[in-house]
This record gives C-alpha cells, sequence and structure tokens, in this order.
C-alpha cells in the first residue's frame, strides 16, 4: 500500500507540473515547485518511516485447522520478557511489547532505517469458536506460536410458532 499510495501522489504530481508547463506563468509554476517539493518530503519524513511501515506490527500467520487455530507472529530481535499477551471476555488477543534500541544504533545515520523499535501493540478479534482454556504460546527463534483449541458452538434452537 505504501508503493502504491507513493506511486499516485508522484503521478499526480507529475500531472500537475506537466499542466504548471502548458498553462500556467512563471509565478504559479514557482509555486507548484515549492509545492512539489514539500509533498515530496512529507512522502519521504512519514509515509516511508518505519512508524508508518509498522501500523501491521508484528506481521502474523494464522491457520484454521482441524481441531484448533495457530498464530505465529513475528517478533524478531525481541526479548520474551518485553512481550504481553491477553485475551478478554470477548474473544480479543491483544499482543503488545516494547524493543529498545541500542546506543549504538542511535549515533548512526542510516540512509534506510526499517527494523522497528518501540512500543507495539497487535489486536485481533479471535473467532466464536475459540476454547479460551485450550491457549498454549511458545516463543522460539523470534516466533511467538499460539495454539488455541477450539470448541463446539451452541446453536440456537428454533421453535416452530404456530400461526393462527
Amino acid at each position: 500500500m505504501n508503493k502504491l499510495l507513493t506511486g499516485v501522489l508522484a503521478t499526480s504530481l507529475l500531472s500537475a507540473t506537466l499542466l504548471a508547463d502548458i498553462f500556467v506563468d512563471g509565478d504559479y509554476k514557482n509555486e507548484l515547485n515549492k509545492m512539489d517539493k514539500y509533498l515530496n518530503s512529507l512522502v519521504k519524513s512519514h509515509l516511508n518511516a518505519s512508524s508508518y511501515s509498522n501500523l501491521v506490527y508484528p506481521r502474523v500467520n494464522m491457520q484454521n485447522r482441524e481441531e484448533d487455530y495457530l498464530y505465529e507472529f513475528d517478533l524478531a530481535g525481541i526479548d520474551k520478557k518485553n512481550i504481553k499477551l491477553t485475551i478478554d471476555e470477548r474473544n480479543i488477543l491483544t499482543l503488545s511489547g516494547n524493543t529498545t534500541e541500542k546506543s549504538q544504533t542511535k549515533k548512526k545515520k542510516f540512509e534506510i532505517q526499517e527494523i522497528f523499535f518501540g512500543s507495539f501493540k497487535r489486536v485481533l478479534q479471535l473467532p466464536k469458536d475459540i476454547n479460551q482454556s485450550k491457549i498454549e504460546s511458545n516463543y522460539k527463534n523470534g516466533i511467538l506460536i499460539l495454539t488455541i483449541g477450539k470448541k463446539e458452538l451452541i446453536k440456537p434452537k428454533s421453535k416452530i410458532i404456530p400461526i393462527n
């Protein structure tokens, strides 16, 4: 989505610049160039920032298996003690935590910096048929694996209502 949005903005700016060359005198062209530079800096500083690209962090894979659900969260480089996992009565799973930047990294200037540092929170609505008493978690090599058993849902019984 990030590349798509950047492409749309770039196309819009290119179109505006081409139209400005054809239809607008020098004063407006200068203003459009300023606007072009501003929007490009906006795209570079905000839309490509790690905070934007990590809006859905951590990434997750989910499998709906016959007996259970399997969730795999990508938490590379995060210590287990910095991860918190909760589930509430509405089957809302919340994974939160924090990863800190090493002091050596803070001092360096990067051309590209995509590795995420800071607080994170991922909230997922789990299916209705999960069994909260059958949840297992395992954290190994930066992957948190969550296995949640299923229960049979009680289907509402229908009653025939006589028509008088």
